[in-house]
C-alpha cells in the first residue's frame, strides 16, 4: 500500500490529488517535480482506478520517460507496457502510425533526421537550378523547421511572403514537402504538426484520442513550442483533465522554438485552472538558493514564486575576479583539487560555461594536473568539426599521403567537389597504388567534368602555395593563412548563425592555443604542434561512468545537479551574449540561464569573470556581466586575484622567424582587414615591436585590442 501523504510534502500531495480539470504546477528548481508527476501517475492508477492506457504522460527525453515508467512500475509492482509514456515526438509518431492514413501518411513511413532534411533541401535547390552558395541549405532547412513548429504550411507562407527571398523559401518548402511524401517520409517536425493537422481536419479522430486519454500529464512544460501546445489543446477540447509541470524561470530553449508564453499564459487558455507552487528546494544550501532567487527576481516575465529550503546556510557563493582567462582556469582547477582533497568526488564537480569555446583552457589545465574530465553534451575542443578541419589542412601539408585528411577538406569550405568526384579520385588512386593527392597533383587529366577539374586544380594550387613555408612558418601564422586563404571563416560569417559564430570563436581559440605552444616550446615547429595536439585529444581513456570532472554548457547541465559548480566567463559578450544586450526578452533568457547554472549546485557554487580574455589572438577587455551586479553582496565571498592598483597585462611571446617592427605599419585612421573580424579602422596604437597593441573598431564586432603581429 502506498501512503501518498507521507511520501510527499504538502504541495506535492496537493498536486497529486488535483485530478479534475486543468492544473498548472509551478515547480521551482530542485523542488521534486519529477517525483510529484511520477506519484500522480501512480495515484491515478492505484487510487482512482484509471487504466494505464488511458493516461498520456509526456516528457522531453526518452531517458526521462523511461525513468518515469520504471518508477511507477516499482511503486505499483505492475507492468506499464501499455501506458502512453514518452516524448512528444514518440507519442505523436505512434498516433501517426495508427491513424495517419486518414491524411495520406502511410503506416510504414520513415523518419528523416536533421541531416536528411538538409540533404533533401540541397536536392530541391539543385532541382530548381538555384545557387547553393547564396541559399545555405542548413539555413533553409532551419527556416522550414521553424515554420512547421509554428504550424505554417507552404501555401500559407507563400501568401505571407513579402520578399523574393521569402518567396524562394516558400517554393523550396513546398517542393521539400512533396519529396518527403514521395519518399513516404516525415521529418522531425512533421511528427507533431501532422497530428495537429489531422486533429483539426478530422474531428472524429481527435475525439477518439481525446476520449482515450482521460488524463494528460506534461513534464517540462516551459520548454514546449507552438505545435506541441496546439497538440495538447486539441486533446483537451473534450475534457480538460490536464496537469502541466514546469518552471518559467528555467525556460532556456527559445532558440529551438520553445515559447515562454505557453506557461505564462496557461491560465488564459484554461480559465479557472488550479495553480500549485512547489517552492521547497531539496537540492541547494540556503546561501546558494537565496543568491539564485535574488538574481532571477530581476526578470519581469515570470510567475511569482519564492523558493525556500530547510538545509543549512552552507558556504557563501564565491565570486572570483581573475586578471585573465589563464588565471581563471588555474584558480578553478586548483579549487577542484582542493574539493577533491576534501572528499568531494570528481563526478560531483562541474564547470559550466555559456559557449563551448571556453572549455579549452579548463581542459588543458585539468590535463596538465592529471585530473580526468569529460566534456558532457558535446565534444572536446580538439574534436570539434571546425578544429578538425583546420588540423586536417595542416596534416595534409605535412603529409600529402594522408587520404583521410584530404577527404575531409577537399570540399571544405565548399568548392563544388562532390562525393562522386571524390570517389572517382579514390578509385584512381587505388588502381595506381598511390595517394589521392598524388593523383590530383600529377598534372595528368582527370576523367571528370571540366567544372570539377577546375575546382580540383585550384585546390592543388592552394595546398602547394601553403606548403611553401611549411618548414619555417609558425603554427599560429599557418593557421591564420589557412583560414584566410581557404575562406573558411568568411563562409561561416556569411552563414551568420549562432552555431557559425560559435565555430568562429573556436577557431580563434585554436590560434590562441598555437601561440601558447610557441611561447612554451623550444622547437615550435608545425610537426611538434601536431604532436602536442594529438596528445591533447587522447581523452578516450576516460570511460563513461568513471569518476571524472564534468565540463559542459549550461544548456547541457539542465536537469542535473552537482555538489560543486563553477560558472565561468561572466563577461559582457560572453555571458550574456552580445545580441542579448539589445533585447529585453533575450536578456531575460540569459538571466534564466544563469539561474539554471547556479541552481545546479548543492553545496558549493563559484562564479568567475576576467579582466582580459584571449579571443582570436587578441587580448580583450570585455567588462563584467551585468548579472554580477545583481548578485546579493551579503551572500558572497569575494576572491580578487587582481591586486588593487596593478596593471593587468599578459604578454605573448612569439616565435623568432620574423623581426619586423610592426608599429610602423599602423596609425590611427587607416583601414585594416582581419581574417576573423573583417574590415576595421585603427583607433589607437600602443607599444613597439612584436608587442605592439592596435585598437581597431570593427563595424560588426566593436572595438578589439589586437597584437599587431596577429
Amino acid at each position: 500500500m502506498i501512503d501518498f501523504a507521507s511520501e510527499l510534502n504538502e504541495q506535492q500531495f496537493e498536486g497529486v490529488r488535483a485530478i479534475d480539470g486543468p492544473v498548472l504546477v509551478l515547480a521551482g528548481a530542485g523542488s521534486g517535480k519529477t517525483r510529484m508527476l511520477t506519484y500522480k501517475l501512480a495515484y491515478l492508477v492505484y487510487e482512482v482506478g484509471v487504466p494505464p492506457y488511458s493516461i498520456l504522460a509526456v516528457t522531453f527525453t526518452n531517458k526521462a520517460a523511461r525513468e518515469m515508467r520504471q518508477r511507477v512500475e516499482q511503486l505499483l509492482e505492475v507492468n506499464l507496457s501499455n501506458a502512453w509514456v514518452g516524448t512528444f515526438h514518440s507519442m505523436c509518431g505512434k498516433i501517426l502510425r495508427k491513424s495517419g492514413e486518414a491524411i495520406g501518411i502511410p503506416r510504414d513511413f520513415v523518419i528523416y533526421d536533421a541531416d536528411d532534411s538538409v540533404q533533401l533541401v540541397k536536392e530541391v535547390i539543385s532541382d530548381f537550378g538555384l545557387d547553393p552558395r547564396s541559399l545555405e541549405p542548413k539555413k533553409i532547412a532551419h527556416a522550414i523547421s521553424a515554420l512547421k513548429r509554428k504550424l505554417i504550411s507552404p501555401d500559407e507562407f507563400l501568401e505571407r511572403a513579402k520578399t523574393p527571398a521569402e518567396r524562394t523559401i516558400a517554393k523550396i518548402y513546398a517542393r521539400y514537402d512533396e519529396l518527403l511524401r514521395k519518399a513516404k517520409a516525415v521529418d522531425f517536425d512533421d511528427m507533431i504538426s501532422l497530428v495537429v493537422r489531422m486533429f483539426r481536419t478530422r474531428s472524429e479522430i481527435r475525439q477518439r484520442y481525446s476520449e482515450e486519454f482521460q488524463y494528460i500529464l506534461v513534464d517540462e512544460f516551459q520548454d514546449t513550442n507552438e505545435s506541441q501546445f496546439a497538440f495538447l489543446r486539441e486533446l483537451t477540447r473534450t475534457h480538460q483533465n490536464i496537469t502541466v509541470v514546469g518552471d518559467d524561470d528555467q525556460s532556456i530553449y527559445s532558440w529551438r522554438g520553445a515559447q515562454l508564453r505557453n506557461i505564462l499564459d496557461f491560465p488564459k487558455y484554461y480559465p479557472g485552472c488550479k495553480i500549485i507552487r512547489l517552492e521547497k528546494n531539496y537540492r541547494s544550501t540556503a546561501h546558494i538558493l537565496e543568491t539564485a532567487s535574488v538574481v532571477i527576481a530581476h526578470n519581469r516575465m515570470r510567475h511569482a514564486k519564492r523558493l525556500y529550503t530547510t538545509a543549512p546556510a552552507g558556504e557563501r557563493v564565491k565570486l572570483v575576479r581573475a586578471p585573465d582567462d589563464y588565471a581563471e582556469a588555474r584558480y578553478v582547477v586548483q579549487r577542484i583539487v582542493d574539493l577533491m582533497d576534501e572528499g568531494i568526488p570528481a563526478g560531483e564537480i562541474a564547470v559550466l560555461y555559456r559557449i563551448n569555446a571556453l572549455s579549452r583552457l579548463f581542459e588543458q589545465e585539468l590535463r596538465q594536473r592529471g585530473i580526468p574530465y569529460v566534456v558532457v553534451g558535446g565534444v572536446g575542443f580538439y574534436e570539434r568539426a571546425e578544429i578538425k578541419d583546420i588540423l586536417a589542412y595542416i596534416r595534409l601539408l605535412v603529409n600529402p599521403a594522408d587520404d583521410v585528411s584530404l577527404r575531409r577538406i577537399i570540399n571544405t569550405p565548399r568548392r563544388g567537389i562532390g562525393a562522386t568526384t571524390v570517389q572517382a579520385i579514390a578509385e584512381l588512386a587505388e588502381s595506381a597504388g598511390v595517394s589521392m593527392y598524388e593523383v590530383i597533383s600529377s598534372g595528368e587529366p582527370l576523367p571528370i567534368r571540366p567544372k570539377q577539374r577546375k575546382s580540383i586544380e585550384a585546390f592543388v594550387e592552394l595546398i602547394e602555395d601553403l606548403k611553401t613555408d611549411i618548414d619555417s612558418v609558425l603554427p599560429s601564422v599557418l593557421i591564420q593563412e589557412i583560414v584566410e586563404r581557404t575562406g573558411y571563416v568568411r563562409q561561416l560569417m556569411e552563414e551568420d548563425s549562432i552555431q557559425a559564430r560559435a565555430r568562429i570563436e573556436n577557431i580563434g581559440q585554436l590560434v590562441a592555443a598555437a601561440q601558447e605552444f610557441e611561447s612554451q616550446s623550444d622547437e615550435p615547429t608545425i610537426l611538434n604542434f601536431l604532436g602536442s595536439v594529438t596528445l591533447m585529444t587522447d581523452v578516450d581513456r576516460w570511460k563513461k561512468g568513471e569518476d571524472v570532472v564534468n565540463l559542459m554548457t549550461i544548456h547541457a547541465a539542465k536537469g542535473l545537479e552537482f555538489e560543486a559548480v563553477f560558472v565561468v566567463g561572466l563577461e559582457l559578450g560572453v555571458f550574456p551574449l552580445t545580441r542579448a544586450l539589445q533585447d529585453d526578452e533575450q536578456l531575460e533568457e540569459e538571466r534564466r540561464l544563469f539561474y539554471v547554472a547556479l541552481t545546479r549546485a548543492k553545496r558549493f557554487a563559484t562564479v568567475t569573470y576576467t579582466i582580459q580574455r584571449s579571443r582570436f589572438g587578441s587580448v580583450e577587455e570585455l567588462g563584467r556581466s551585468p548579472f554580477i551586479d545583481e548578485l546579493p553582496q551579503d551572500k558572497l565571498d569575494v576572491v580578487d586575484l587582481v591586486p588593487e592598483g596593478s596593471i593587468v597585462f599578459r604578454s605573448v611571446e612569439y616565435a623568432r622567424s620574423r623581426e619586423e617592427v610592426y608599429d610602423s605599419r599602423y596609425s590611427p585612421g587607416i583601414v585594416v582587414w582581419h581574417p576573423f573580424f573583417g574590415k576595421g579602422v585603427v583607433m589607437e596604437v600602443r607599444g613597439a615591436g612584436e608587442r605592439t597593441i592596435v585598437t581597431v573598431d570593427f563595424p560588426n564586432f566593436g572595438r578589439k585590442k589586437l597584437v599587431a603581429k596577429f
